[in-house]
């Protein structure tokens, strides 16, 4: 991604300051939970987390929909800064443990709002597809390193001092991502339509999911991988003290193998992304997650463990990028932040599930076997879901200049990532003279055209209606209606103009009703000014 993209920079920052001050605060809050209660205070602190979250993620979700998704990330961020003061003031004071709890329950239901609202700014901030999938290979990267620092470095830190100080400094971190955020700009988002009710709202991101088989496909491969997750970080434990007899400090080389397990995914994944291999990444990251699991349920050996779990971490990061990376390109714009609500949703829920039946399976079946298991799911599922995986036929080069005028039409704009890839391989360039007519009013209408250079005049009934210039379009009026060219279109200089015809123009905005509404819209306000000039004029 370049490196002038100032806007998807300071994202990045502030999401590493977001993620670091994360992991440091869910390692000092087990600690605070252990050192009250044990075991049991752990479990219920996650509980009292993951509940309320799960039933916030869609609701929250919204706001990214329907608000600037800047001001969105910005609100939370702050938000969170302040509930992260608020503990570390209660932990310092000796509240009750009650308190705190309920002050992390919030935390984490304001968090829901965070992720859906970061994933789909990224599109809205990056100017290629190519920048998309790269920058959300880099958040994934961004958020392990966090990980590793933020988890690694905060329990030293908390050894050395308090509850309260790393809290405080966990604050510290909202603080920076707040500021940062100040220097992205707002996102404009659509006007809400009028017909769109409270409940169906909340339910598009669920309606938009089960009505496309290929975010279900993406979205049930995500919640495996959640499933995973939430097994593996039971089995971490077992695995390093009863299975591979490394002792606890063998728990702590395990997420470290994990960790740069992760890294190195971010790295490969942000290679692969470059070069738009986003099915290849979710294949290749499947396989190399659990491989290396199914031969650690054969073979019981250190070394095969540390690569299991580098290969969890490799894996992890690998597949959820991709997934990210596709939903935000099969999503339209309008639902973007409500589909990945429901992710959040389904990772949160699903990561629950996994943790609540490690114990389970591996009673049924034994250590070992329950790890073959786990390893086994996610290659089974690429294998069998191969075909599928690859009909999401997203891997092809965009041109960048025809990609960049559709998504900047506003006729377009509402349309999935992935859909507006298709049109730009389909536009044809059109060169066209100076003082040549590209359109004839009463001719019959073929084409939809974009201006990628020069500029041109519209004339109707010898009545000179308005001038267009760079990434200004006409022609839609026509196809929509099924009516003759409206208007004549010249030249005013040398033009390059891209030509969309008309059965991929129909298809792709009548076919997706925020487009289409859009291209009525646009429609009647030429319509309504050609009248108004027309009467004018007589």
């Amino acid at each position: 991604m370049p490196a002038s993209n100032t806007p998807l920079r300071r994202l990045q920052i502030s999401t590493a300051a977001t993620s670091l001050g994360k992991w440091a605060f869910v390692v000092t809050l087990s600690v605070y939970a252990f050192r009250r209660g044990g075991t049991a205070a752990v479990g219920l602190v996650a509980l009292i987390q993951a509940g309320p979250a799960v039933l916030a993620a869609p609701v929250l979700g919204l706001a990214g929909d329907r608000y600037p998704r800047q001001r969105v990330l910005l609100v939370t961020n702050a938000a969170r800064a302040l509930l992260l003061a608020a503990v570390a003031f209660a932990v310092f004071e000796g509240a009750a443990e009650a308190v705190v709890f309920a002050l992390a329950a919030l935390f984490s239901m304001v968090s829901t709002a965070n992720q859906p609202a970061r994933a789909a700014l990224i599109p809205a901030l990056a100017r290629s597809p190519g920048e998309v999938s790269s920058a959300t290979a880099v958040m994934g990267t961004v958020d392990t390193a966090s990980f590793l620092l933020g988890a690694g470095a905060g329990g030293v830190v908390l050894a050395a001092t308090s509850v309260a100080l790393l809290v405080a400094l966990c604050c510290g971190a909202y603080c920076v991502a707040t500021m940062l955020m100040l220097g992205i700009p707002v996102d404009a988002r659509p006007a809400r339509r009028i017909s769109e009710r409270p409940l169906p709202a909340l339910a598009a991101g669920f309606h938009t999911v089960l009505s496309d088989s290929r975010l279900r496909l993406v979205l049930g491969m995500m919640a495996t991988l959640s499933v995973i997750d939430g097994l593996s970080g039971v089995f971490v434990i077992v695995t390093a003290i009863r299975l591979l007899h490394i002792g606890t400090q063998g728990v702590g080389y395990l997420n470290i193998a994990r960790g740069a397990g992760g890294l190195a995914g971010g790295a490969v994944a942000f290679a692969l992304f470059g070069r738009s291999r986003l099915t290849i990444a979710l294949a290749l990251g499947g396989l190399v997650l659990g491989i290396p699991l199914v031969l650690l349920g054969q073979f019981a050996h250190v070394a095969l463990g540390l690569v299991a779990w580098c290969g969890l971490g490799f894996g992890y990061v690998l597949v959820k990028a991709s997934g990210i990376a596709t939903i935000q390109r099969l999503s339209g714009d309008r639902v973007l932040a409500r589909v990945l609500a429901v992710l959040e949703t389904t990772l949160v829920a699903t990561l629950g599930l996994g943790a609540i039946l490690a114990p389970a399976l591996e009673s049924l079946v034994g250590l070992q076997d329950a790890l073959l298991l786990t390893g086994a799911v996610l290659p089974l599922l690429v294998a069998t879901r191969w075909p599928a995986i690859r009909r999401l036929e997203i891997g092809a080069r965009v041109p960048q200049l025809q990609f960049a005028l559709l998504r900047n039409c506003p006729l377009f704009a509402p349309l999935p990532l992935a859909t507006v890839e298709g049109l730009a391989r389909r536009l044809v360039p059109v060169q066209t003279p100076a003082h040549s007519d590209v359109v004839t009013q009463g001719e019959v209408g073929e084409r939809f055209y974009l201006i990628a250079e020069g500029r041109v005049e519209v004339v109707q009934d010898g009545v000179l209606m308005r001038h267009q210039g760079v990434g200004e379009s006409f022609g839609e009026i026509a196809l929509l209606h099924d009516v003759t060219r409206t208007a004549t279109v010249r030249t005013l200089e040398p033009t390059l103009l891209y030509a969309l015809d008309r059965d991929p123009f129909l298809l792709s905005v009548t076919g997706h009703t925020d487009s289409h509404h859009e291209s009525l819209e646009v429609a009647a306000r030429f319509l309504a000014h050609s009248e108004a000039t027309g009467q004018a004029q007589s």
